[in-house]
């Protein structure tokens, strides 16, 4: 886990500097689904956040290498903040406790294209081999980039692994390229060997068709409105062992979604 020892110096006073021109996190995917993971583990979903430095092993919530980590959480959508709470956004809880094989994937996918860096590189250099760092230096210092000077070493870092994370880097020699990765298009269901069709990328979903049986869907969260979704049409045999997977899944997601009161 990062402690207050470790980037001190480099995130410590992040927010009184001077702001990158094209925005970027400065941790990683994976180090920033540790907090998303950490608040729905640890405190069931919402936490403070003298708790949440707590867990995380910071000493102060007024630590810059803290601040800036949830920050980075935040910039991926993986939670969100409200005063002194933080709590689990959808995107986090599809990848610290997905409901169907696909949503992790998914929500990386899409973590790491709410980027503006992240989408901007990945746009610009798709389907042809992403430039060696030096090259990559350079174009981030240009103005079409215009990331702080001494931002750009970690910000390539940054990029770098929350790519290879998210499922976007190939690398094949000394070239490396960012290839939109596959969600399970004809991926074996651990639990019934079918091939299963998966969700296209953002930037390629067709508009979602009617959930079958459900005439109005204002006011359901979307978890369930995702759930009934997958239901197959009426009269169609659904084996047990999918229908009984499909039952535990909305139990888990209605137990999320209507905790019981405590009191």
């Amino acid at each position: 886990m990062t402690s207050d020892n470790s980037n001190e110096g480099t995130n410590g006073n992040a927010t009184k500097r001077s702001r990158s021109g094209t925005s970027s996190p400065y941790f990683d995917l994976d180090t920033s689904i540790k907090v998303a993971e950490t608040i729905h583990g640890t405190g069931g979903g919402s936490c403070s956040s003298d708790q949440l430095a707590h867990w995380l092993k910071y000493k102060s919530t007024r630590s810059g290498t803290y601040l800036t980590r949830i920050a980075a959480a935040r910039q991926f959508g993986l939670i969100e903040s409200a005063g002194d709470r933080h709590s689990v956004t959808e995107r986090g809880m599809s990848i610290v406790a997905p409901v169907m094989d696909t949503d992790a994937t998914q929500a990386k996918i899409d973590a790491f294209m709410d980027i503006e860096l992240f989408s901007k590189v990945y746009l610009r250099f798709r389907g042809s081999t992403l430039p060696t760092d030096g090259g990559l230096k350079n174009l981030f210092g240009s103005p079409e980039y215009a990331i702080l000077p001494d931002r750009i070493d970690a910000a390539i870092r940054v990029l770098t692994n929350s790519a290879d994370q998210a499922g976007f880097l190939v690398t094949s020699g000394d070239q490396r390229r960012l290839i939109m990765p596959s969600v399970g298009t004809a991926q074996k269901s651990q639990a019934g060997g079918e091939e299963k069709q998966a969700p296209a990328p953002p930037s390629e979903r067709p508009k979602a068709s009617p959930i079958p049986n459900v005439e109005h869907t204002s006011g359901v969260h979307s978890a369930i409105v995702g759930l009934l979704r997958e239901l197959p049409p009426p009269g169609t045999p659904w084996p047990s062992t999918k229908k009984q997977r499909f039952l535990m899944a909305f139990q888990s997601t209605i137990d999320f979604i209507y905790p019981e009161d405590e009191s």
